[in-house]
């Protein structure tokens, strides 16, 4: 039995981490999985930058135990994405969802998308690579668009298109420092101000918001200041880095991201 899923990606609005209350903006890159049942050990194949097989073998196990599969079974899962992992660009939230989709697929089974999402969150919690859940990741990551959550309830709050935007991501080689929970809470009442402005202009939200989360984690705002000035809407930490989102008009990503001293990623919003 064999099946395949996707995923995309997404940036960050307001990070859910501060207060619970998290935003998204769905961006096209891409996440592929193929599962294949066979008489053999469980293999994962990540293609690509070298990362921790742990989470994906989490999401297999327990999407075969929710469809009422042997969760032993031996398998080969192949994972492909366009995401650089532990960057702040939600590559767990986008595997998640595609692994868990492949092995649906691959016993013809249906699941409700947001229940699908749901238990992907419950995977990344097992495999402690997130603090809370990450359900507004995998919401922008699944469906798109503009999403407001709740990631202590698991809710989304609203939901809608953004528009068509060019953006460019800036990939540090570095990964992610881990910083402590009570940090983030700690500039919670900055962060309801620019919840606030995000339900007006999101734009203006991801740049108040990225800086913010720059100064938690000791990030330098120089990228976020550089892509402003060169012309683009919006620029800021994606959930807690170091990579920088920087939201531009169509068309105009390339020309902005050249004039970036990183290396860069240039999609569009979904």
């Amino acid at each position: 039995m064999s099946g395949i899923g996707q995923s995309h990606g997404c940036i960050s609005v307001i990070n859910g981490i501060v207060n619970g209350k998290g935003a998204v903006i769905g961006i096209n890159l891409l996440t592929e999985a193929a599962f294949t049942e066979r008489d053999a050990e469980p293999f994962v194949n990540v293609i690509g930058e070298e990362t921790d097989d742990t989470l994906a073998r989490i999401c297999v196990r327990r999407t075969l135990e929710r469809i009422g599969r042997n969760p032993n079974v031996g398998y080969l899962l192949t994972i492909k994405s366009q995401i650089p992992p532990s960057r702040g660009l939600k590559s767990s939230s986008s595997v998640c969802n595609a692994v868990i989709a492949a092995v649906l697929d691959a016993y013809g089974v249906e699941m409700d998308e947001m229940e699908m999402v749901k238990l992907g969150v419950e995977c990344a919690k097992e495999a402690k690579v997130t603090v809370t859940g990450s359900f507004d990741d995998a919401c922008g990551c699944q469906f798109g668009g503009l999403i407001f959550t709740n990631n202590y309830e698991n809710r989304v709050l609203s939901r809608g298109p953004i528009g068509d935007y060019d953006v460019i991501i800036c990939t540090p080689g570095y990964i992610k420092r881990k910083v402590p929970k009570e940090e983030y809470q700690a500039v919670a009442s900055e962060m309801e101000a620019i919840q606030k402005t995000a339900k007006e202009d999101p734009l203006r939200a991801l740049t108040l918001n990225g800086r913010l989360i720059a100064r938690v984690t000791g990030e330098g705002t120089e990228l976020i200041d550089m892509a402003m000035e060169a012309g683009a809407l919006a620029a800021g930490i994606s959930g807690t880095g170091p990579a920088v989102a920087v939201v531009c008009e169509k068309g105009k990503g390339k020309t902005i991201s050249e004039k970036l001293p990183c290396d860069t990623i240039v999609t569009e919003t979904r």
